[in-house]
């Protein structure tokens, strides 16, 4: 009989006892058994748990809470071939909705997962030097998007209750805190490309390009095809305006305040040392960044279809 590991992020569920049992419910219904269950915490957010799971050989991973959930139970199934269901739950829920995964609809997620076809997506590899010495932290990967700068500080401006409150709308409340901010300088580098210097404001590696409201910054960015969609923002205290503009309006074009690349990898030099966030989640202060496109290291469970 076929088993799978549930590992959920308590804080996104009302009652979690009635939660397991309608789960339980619908694995019983597939003809799986009971799966195993794990909860996050904020010491423990899902990898660790993961890597239990994978220990078992469970036939399926179910991750139910937010993005940050989602990608901290994605990082030890990468090349593995075990197929990811995502029960989306949190504030963003940017990869399932990229992926067109149902959210806040677990039971029907879950079925998803069950009957799903195994599809495999792009990774993102984040590398950071936090002492300036050149060497590099590899231990970090994303599924959505990562940026260093400001964008970063904004997720390190909203705060669990800030976003319990407002939902996406959190994100704009600690936007507006950031306007004040001015430029700083970074050298950036495409693939092979020789690296320019800019100021800049933010630099995002996507590779789902669906923000926070449904706004799509960058709207050609798709979760298989090995590319990463850059964008540089160079817009500065009000100067965010034109590039708001242009997201609201989709557009593809580069300006004065905003340039976009496709690319495997991006290189990021920053003095001083910047916040570096991924997936919504602040992982630190570095004075480089190397983003790269992982294909399909990760395999997901969606529609048939």
């Amino acid at each position: 009989m076929k088993r799978a590991a549930v590992v959920v992020n308590p804080t996104k569920v009302k009652n979690l006892r009635t939660l397991r049992d309608q789960l339980t419910a619908v694995f019983r219904g597939y003809g799986w058994a009971p799966p195993l269950w794990y909860e996050t915490t904020a010491a423990e957010p899902g990898t660790t748990q993961a890597y239990d799971a994978l220990a078992h050989a469970v036939d399926l991973m179910v991750a139910l809470g937010g993005d940050g959930t989602v990608r901290c139970v994605a990082a030890p199934m990468l090349g593995t071939g075990t197929p990811l269901a995502v029960l989306a739950g949190g504030t963003g829920n940017l990869f399932a909705r990229q992926l067109g995964l149902p959210v806040g609809r677990y039971a029907d997620a879950l079925r998803i997962g069950l009957s799903g076809q195994d599809t495999p997506v792009d990774a993102i590899r984040i590398d950071v030097d936090t002492t300036g010495a050149g060497s590099f932290d590899t231990g970090h990967i994303g599924l959505v998007m990562g940026g260093v700068g400001r964008d970063a500080d904004i997720m390190a401006d909203t705060t669990e209750r800030l976003k319990s409150r407002l939902s996406w709308a959190a994100y704009l409340v600690a936007g507006l805190r950031q306007l004040r901010h001015e430029l700083f300088p970074a050298k950036i580098a495409f693939d092979d490309q020789p690296a320019f210097a800019s100021e800049v404001t933010a630099v995002l590696a996507g590779n789902c390009g669906i923000l926070q409201g449904g706004l799509r910054l960058m709207p050609d960015a798709v979760v298989d095809d090995g590319l990463l969609d850059a964008v540089v923002v160079r817009g500065g205290g009000l100067r965010w305006a034109p590039v708001l503009g242009k997201v609201v309006a989709r557009s593809r074009t580069d300006s004065v305040h905003f340039r976009r690349a496709q690319c495997a990898e991006i290189t990021v030099r920053v003095d001083p040392p910047q916040r570096v966030e991924v997936d919504g989640d602040v992982i630190g202060v570095a004075h480089s960044v190397r983003f790269s496109a992982d294909r399909g290291a990760l395999t997901v469970r969606l529609p048939r279809g």
